[in-house]
């Protein structure tokens, strides 16, 4: 049968779409997240587009390459980086080549591989759609040592050139990355993340008088909050080093929420027995700290945050109503903040609830599963436009 002038064929689909990041420590948490030992939003709702049957695979970042020269180039890299304190790597994108090319569609959610993506795009074979994302591109270059600022500067727009499309966590992240590295805005989007608040829930317990603070992200400002009079015992869970304070009453646990020594189910617990959260960041245009503060909110904890440059969803994130928010690096006015939550319990469980009750409505899970599916459908009609 001949099809009518006027009827459209439908959409070819893209094909596999590998979704890459360091995947191992993901992975083993597939079968926990069915058991309800695990929240779902590090997967980036690659869970949701599977379950519907779209095909993906997951692909790890860190997988080494095969051969001896190509790890002793890896190795050299590694040393490269280290020095001057900017990830680049070509040895990692030849690892994945195969994987890469067998796929429509490439989606990277980390910063360094996704720069790595669209420099050295010159490896692969040229018929896969690649997506970076990023969650602080716009700072990057002042995290590099001064030698090497400059040739950070021209590897990011020569990577950025290299990729198809590039998400962003965060909107000032984004404007201010559009803007320092001259990117088409049209090439751009805002991916926005949302919580497991089946997994991230409270419990009927009273809380302890601690107060938590979490994350491994450079950009965390804990030198502040270990220098502010802050009276309260203080939990801090990190991998970063931190110089161990005078005080007593500081406990640092060596982990993360990526490292199994602290369990999802621990670290929830955590934040249920707090009696406040307290996320100190750098005044930068990443959106640092948003999953942290979105779980504790979605445990029913108020949250004191520093109001940074990058702050998320600034017209939801209401200082007093579902937060407390504070300027970067005043160590008073953070001291000042968890006194003030610390002295009145009902006022830390009317924030509390006005929390869980917001993550609930604006940061839930099904936002981040419809950001995947509409980053999908934009990389497939690149795709049909340069068909």
């Amino acid at each position: 049968m001949i099809r009518a002038a006027t009827e459209q064929a439908a959409p070819a689909p893209l094909g596999p779409i590998a979704i890459l990041f360091p995947s191992a420590g993901r992975k083993s948490r597939l079968h926990a997240i069915e058991a309800g030992l695990c929240p779902k939003e590090f997967f980036y709702g690659a869970l949701d587009l599977s379950g519907r049957g779209t095909a993906l695979r997951f692909v790890d970042t860190r997988q080494n390459p095969d051969t001896i020269l190509a790890n002793a180039r890896l190795w050299a890299e590694r040393a490269r980086n280290r020095l001057s304190g900017f990830g680049l790597s070509r040895q990692r994108v030849a690892a994945l080549r195969s994987e890469i090319d067998d796929a429509g569609l490439a989606i990277s959610f980390t910063d360094g591989f996704s720069l790595s993506l669209g420099r050295h795009r010159d490896l692969l074979g040229g018929g896969t759609v690649l997506a970076g994302g990023f969650h602080g591109l716009s700072d990057m270059p002042d995290e590099v040592a001064s030698p090497f600022r400059s040739w950070a500067q021209a590897q990011i727009r020569k990577s950025v050139a290299g990729l198809d499309h590039l998400f962003f966590f965060g909107e000032a992240d984004r404007q201010e990355a559009i803007r320092r590295f001259a990117i088409p805005e049209a090439k751009t989007s805002l991916f926005l993340f949302g919580v497991d608040s089946d997994f991230w829930c409270p419990a009927n317990n009273e809380p302890a008088d601690y107060v938590l603070s979490v994350g491994s992200d450079p950009k965390r400002d804990y030198a502040t909050l270990l220098s502010a009079p802050i009276s309260a015992p203080l939990r801090i869970i990190t991998r970063l080093s931190l110089k161990a304070p005078h005080r007593m009453d500081v406990d640092i646990i060596r982990g993360s929420y990526h490292n199994v020594a602290v369990t999802d189910t621990v670290l929830r617990d955590l934040y249920r027995e707090a009696a406040v959260v307290a996320v100190p960041v750098r005044d930068v245009f990443q959106p640092s700290g948003y999953s942290v503060t979105l779980q504790a909110m979605a445990c029913g904890k108020p949250v004191v945050l520093s109001r940074i440059k990058g702050l998320w969803d600034p017209e939801v994130v209401v200082s007093g109503e579902y937060c407390m928010l504070v300027e970067p690096v005043y160590l008073q006015a953070l001291a000042n903040a968890i006194a003030y939550l610390r002295a009145d319990p009902g006022l830390r469980a009317k924030i509390g609830e006005a929390a869980r009750a917001t993550a609930l409505r604006s940061f839930a899970l099904q936002r981040m599963n419809d950001s995947l599916a509409a980053l999908v459908e934009r990389c497939r009609r690149l795709r049909d436009v340069g068909a």
